[in-house]
């Protein structure tokens, strides 16, 4: 299966991390309280949004959208999922700056709904 460019958010705060290192798995946790041994994709910038700031940002709070490649050598699992839209891919490795481009910024709205 070829996967196309894939999207996640992140707060703006780590951005200069983000521009230096790339995304690193085990990075202290925005979404859920553990660190995890991945990092966690989707297939539009909507559907990420969904999934990370659209459910847990705080209101008000600026996010970056980022777009990946996927190159051959990662690790990639998508999470389990019911009916035909893949909500989530996995990927079990450091993705590098290289394969990172910043999209865009947003910010979390400060009423109604997030997304």
């Amino acid at each position: 299966m070829i996967l196309h460019p894939l999207y996640h958010w992140s707060p703006t705060q780590r951005r200069a991390s983000i521009l230096k290192r790339g995304l690193a798995c085990r990075s202290r946790p925005v979404v859920n309280s553990h660190r995890a041994d991945y990092l966690c994709f989707s297939t539009s910038a909507s559907q990420a949004w969904a999934l990370s700031a659209g459910a847990f940002g705080e209101r008000g709070q600026e996010w970056d959208c980022w777009q990946v490649s996927l190159d051959t050598a990662d690790e990639v699992a998508v999470r389990e999922f019911h009916g035909n839209r893949i909500e989530e891919i996995r990927v079990r490795n450091n993705v590098p700056k290289s394969r990172v481009w910043l999209v865009g910024t947003r910010s979390v709205p400060l009423r109604g709904r997030r997304w």
